[in-house]
Order: C-alpha cells, then structure tokens, then sequence
C-alpha cells in the first residue's frame, strides 16, 4: 500500500524498465548505469561510481528510438546500493520527453503517461 501512495504522488507514473544509460557532468565526468525505472519526469538509474555533481546530463537508450539526452537534477544519490534518482529538466532537452511518451506508447501501451488524479 506505501507504493501506491508514493506513486499517487507523482505527476508522472514509473515503469520498470531496464535500458542503457549514461550520466554525465559539465566537467566531462562520464558513468555507465542502467535504468531501474522511468517516467516522463525522472529516473532511478543503477550503476557505480557517479558523479556528485547535482546537475547532469543523462543519455538513455529507448531501444529501436536510439539514444536521448536530458538535462536532470540529482534527486537521491545511495552510494550503498549504486542508485541515483534523477529529475528531468521542466524544459524538455533535445526532445527528449517526447521520445520517452513515444517509447511508452510504443513498447508499454502507453502506461507510462501521467498518473490518474
């Protein structure tokens, strides 16, 4: 029950999905990861050693759709079990949202739009 009233206070629902990704800083920093989940808003990635730098840039793989860019804000970093929450920039970086709700709708059913209420 906590989940769903996490979740209900999201403007955008998370999917489970695990897709390539890249975390990167302005300094040239640059850490592989994984996605743990995605929305239109965010993401929780997986991965070791990222940057502790509070804005960055993360590149994402949404299969057949290639490679995305967006500007994020460090929400939550647990260096304990690799995990870095990230918020997507409000200003949508190199379309980069819209190929989100595109993947959704093409792979997911479009389950991964905006939460209901």
């Amino acid at each position: 029950m906590a989940d769903s009233t996490h979740d209900d206070r999201r403007l955008h629902r998370r999917e489970d999905v695990a897709l390539k990704a890249r975390v990167l800083t302005d300094g040239g920093e640059v850490a592989e990861a994984q996605s743990v989940n995605l929305s239109e808003g965010g993401v929780l990635l997986a991965g070791m050693d990222f940057p502790s730098a509070s804005q960055v840039r993360i590149e994402i793989e949404l299969a057949e759709l290639g490679w995305h860019a967006l500007d994020a804000e460090v929400v939550r970093r647990d260096p304990g079990s690799g995990a870095l929450a990230a918020r997507f920039a409000e200003v949508a970086t190199e379309g980069g949202r819209e190929a989100i709700r595109a993947f959704f709708a093409e792979r997911l059913g479009g389950r991964g739009g905006a939460a209901a209420g």
